[in-house]
């Protein structure tokens, strides 16, 4: 019977920081934040505000989960953050 070697060629992470970090922990409260005030009716989802927060929490998200190399969600977070400029191109000059 052959035996199969187990390969240790996982995705490597970047080093710990503590700023990136930060920037997930802001972006996570930023978006839960936001929905809050989206659900709660204190905020509407066609302000700007609601969309500056959206792309603060985006932005957070993508830097950390590419710091921990989840690329799926950096794309994801990045499509959000450029989805929130170009509502917000709309909301400030076509409204």
């Amino acid at each position: 019977m052959m035996r199969v070697k187990k390969s240790n060629q996982h995705v490597k992470h970047l080093p710990k920081s503590p700023l990136a970090e930060l920037l997930g922990w802001i972006g996570a409260a930023a978006i839960l934040s936001d929905y809050a005030l989206l659900s709660l009716n204190l905020i509407s989802g066609n302000s700007v505000m609601y969309h500056l927060i959206f792309i603060v929490g985006c932005a957070g998200l993508a830097v950390v989960t590419f710091r921990h190399r989840a690329f799926q969600s950096v794309v994801v977070n990045t499509i959000f953050v450029l989805l929130g400029f170009v509502a917000i191109i709309r909301i400030v000059f076509f409204a």
